[in-house]
């Protein structure tokens, strides 16, 4: 049995308590408990509802094992990776590999999602995904499937036409051109009125626009299953950041103008959002410095994320409420017994501690060797993660790769 006090990370705020693990749960939590270790903030294990991996036939990029001990060491304890691998996990057999490629290597736990139309019905196949090219096809059936099956449809809402008659730049700066609030709004529309009409749960994948938060509150007034996530880069920058992102700038959907940044951070202190996502994908260095043209778009953000967030939270360019998008909110959707210090939960603990650091390519354990968060001071650091009640990280991974689990399944009891 372990017990830590100090201030504890709680739906209403940071409050000072103590929490009490036993076995792989949380026993307890309560004002002050004698024999307990003093830190300084406790934190439920983040869970990341969109990350990108990589692995299988993009090992160059990132693999489970490197991204998810960046995931680890940045507190995230439980991830849902994308499908759109190499090769696509649009059947059964590319599902397989990927679950036998991450249960070896990663240090988290994790959920995967299926490519569009293949809609699986293992419990950890939590959804499937669609693509804005997948958006040219009769999506009918996929929503039919998804809805028998009870598997939410995850939508990257942007229209292909709209896409491909959009303005050709060659300008990094100019990525927002290529990539026009049109495309979002149309795709938002026809995915909200297929999930209507099929009775389907739908998301929203990292939506930019304002317009996107308040149709998928509209649609859930009328009694639809439809939620939105947020990334946290169009949450925090906008297109004025460009030079200072460089090749991180771009990144699908686009990052958009200040006054859209701003909006969109009103709507989600508002409640506007659902979840917070970090969509992060990382590209080797080689990648991310080519051409426009030739560069990839994507952002890795997964090292030393918590500590980023709370010091977000307190220097107030976030809410509050971010902390709960990323944690409590996902497990509760997921049902899974995770994202908040609460007895019963699995203890998946992130203990922070002050310290004033700065973030180098060689602290980062994404394949990628690239952050937002590089060069920044940082006042607070990573010092423990527990996952399931183990502890898996200090300063170093304690647990081997392969710890990690089908989170659905590692939610039974033991």
């Amino acid at each position: 049995m372990v017990c830590f006090c100090g201030k504890l990370m709680l739906p209403t705020g940071f409050l000072e308590s103590c929490v009490e693990v036993e076995g792989n749960e949380i026993r307890s939590i309560a004002k002050r408990m004698e024999g307990c270790e003093e830190v300084d903030l406790i934190l439920p294990g983040m869970v990341d509802l969109h990350v990108h991996m990589r692995g299988m036939g993009q090992r160059h990029k990132g693999d489970w094992s490197s991204e998810s001990l960046a995931a680890l060491s940045g507190g995230v304890t439980v991830v849902a990776d994308m499908p759109n691998n190499v090769p696509r996990i649009d059947n059964p057999e590319a599902l397989r590999m990927k679950l036998e490629e991450a249960s070896r290597e990663s240090f988290v736990d994790f959920l995967l999602y299926t490519a569009y139309p293949y809609v699986s019905e293992m419990s950890w196949a939590i959804g499937v995904k669609v693509y804005p090219e997948d958006m040219r096809n009769d999506l009918r059936d996929v929503l039919r499937k998804a809805s028998q099956l009870g598997k939410e449809v995850v939508v990257h809402a942007e229209d292909p036409i709209v896409l491909m008659e959009a303005e050709s730049v060659d300008d990094l700066r100019d990525h927002p051109l290529a990539r026009p609030e049109l495309a979002e709004e149309l795709a938002v529309a026809r995915a909200i009125s297929l999930a209507m009409r099929y009775g389907s749960k739908l998301r929203i994948a990292h939506a930019t626009l304002p317009s996107t938060l308040a149709a998928v509150r509209e649609a859930r007034a009328k009694g639809l299953h439809v939620r939105a996530e947020v990334a946290l880069h169009h949450l925090l920058f906008s297109s004025e950041d460009a030079d200072r992102l460089g090749s991180l700038f771009k990144v699908n959907p686009p990052i958009r103008g200040p006054n859209i940044r701003r909006e969109l951070l009103k709507m989600v202190e508002f409640g506007y959002a659902d979840f917070l996502v970090t969509d992060h994908a990382p590209h080797s260095p080689e990648e991310k410095s080519k051409s426009y043209a030739e560069m990839p778009p994507g952002i890795p953000w997964l090292d030393a994320l918590t500590p980023f967030l709370v010091q977000c939270i307190e220097e107030g360019s976030l809410p509050y409420r971010v902390l709960l998008m990323y944690s409590l909110e996902p497990a509760s959707h997921l049902g899974l017994r995770r994202g908040s210090l609460i007895p019963g939960n699995l203890a998946d603990l992130v203990i922070l501690r002050r310290e004033i650091w700065v973030p180098r390519p060689e602290h980062l354990s994404t394949r990628a060797k690239a952050s937002p968060i590089l060069g920044r001071e940082l006042r607070w650091k990573v010092d423990r993660v527990f996952l399931r009640g183990e502890m898996a990280f200090q300063e170093h991974p304690i647990v081997s790769a392969g710890f990690g689990k089908p989170a659905k399944l590692s939610e039974v009891h033991q």
